[in-house]
């Protein structure tokens, strides 16, 4: 899924201080984008007078320490998969560490990752607006091992997303338990947090902790005060013949009531890369306002 090419990015990135932290904003029309340099990713989107956020993000910024060694940092995470690589928590150049630089041009805005450990090859974001959906592009080089990349976007509960089903031979339930760490046991339904009407499945947070993977596809919610938020798949560089969770790349995770969040991912198959030698995912993050 790409945007058309007659649409031109003509939002600007300003640099800022945002809830203490050293950011950059864009708006685009209602809709407001903020970018921290302390976590390297996205936190905010929603509101242009900065009054709701569609994504989880806890501000103050709360880094890791003994009391608490993995905290939330929420906005906009990329990991590369598979999990088994690394089990829990992601490597800390991905999630806690502030961006070695940034840059702001004409073709959006960039952030560099620092490079803590040399096992993983390092990794540079993009944003950018293409008409009013908040392109997130992620590059990194391709180091001889194939990777997939993980977007993950954190949502605060109460949550529910419908999502559509895609019934195979293979996956007959039309959506799969998402591997993590160990390949998973085949989905048996019913389960608490899983409604199923027709072809569609609705997943609610608060009840289970549960990972699922559906076809590729936007996931699409609805928000307090008649907000919209959808993230769509997006393109990526050339793919393998692997892919994990049966191709089912578009998923959903939801905790248990013990947890505050939820999160929209979108995954890719394991990449290679072009003919610069690198890799990369790309999704778009579509923000409605309400009604005026």
């Amino acid at each position: 899924m790409t945007a058309p090419a007659s649409i031109e990015n003509t939002a600007t990135w300003e640099k800022t201080v945002w809830q203490g932290e050293s950011a950059w904003i864009s708006s685009q029309g209602r809709v407001r984008a903020v970018v921290s340099e302390a976590r390297t990713r996205l936190i905010y989107l929603g509101a242009k007078d900065g009054s709701f956020n569609l994504l989880s993000a806890p501000c103050p910024l709360v880094h890791p320490d003994s009391n608490n060694p993995w905290p939330n940092q929420g906005g906009h995470r990329f990991w590369l998969g598979p999990q088994s690589r690394w089990i829990w928590p992601p490597p800390k150049e991905w999630e806690y560490s502030a961006s070695l630089d940034t840059l702001a041009g004409a073709s959006g805005l960039t952030l560099r990752h620092a490079q803590i450990n040399s096992i993983y090859p390092a990794i540079t974001r993009e944003y950018a607006w293409e008409g009013d959906r908040l392109r997130c592009t992620v590059r990194w080089p391709d180091d001889g091992r194939a990777y997939f990349g993980i977007h993950v976007v954190a949502i605060n509960t109460p949550f529910n997303a419908t999502a559509r089903l895609r019934k195979t031979l293979v996956v007959p339930a039309g959506l799969v338990v998402a591997q993590i760490i160990e390949p998973e046991a085949p989905i048996h339904l019913p389960r608490p947090a899983i409604t199923i009407e027709n072809d569609h499945a609705t997943v609610q947070g608060g009840i289970e902790t549960i990972k699922l993977g559906f076809a590729s596809q936007p996931l699409t919610i609805e928000r307090p005060h008649g907000w919209k938020l959808s993230v769509q798949p997006g393109p990526s560089t050339a793919a393998t013949n692997e892919s994990p969770d049966h191709g089912y790349l578009s998923q959903i995770w939801v905790g248990d009531a013990t947890h505050d969040l939820a999160e929209l991912e979108q995954l890719t198959p394991y990449l290679k890369g072009d003919a610069n030698g690198h890799c990369s995912s790309t999704i778009y993050l579509e923000a409605t306002p309400p009604n005026p």
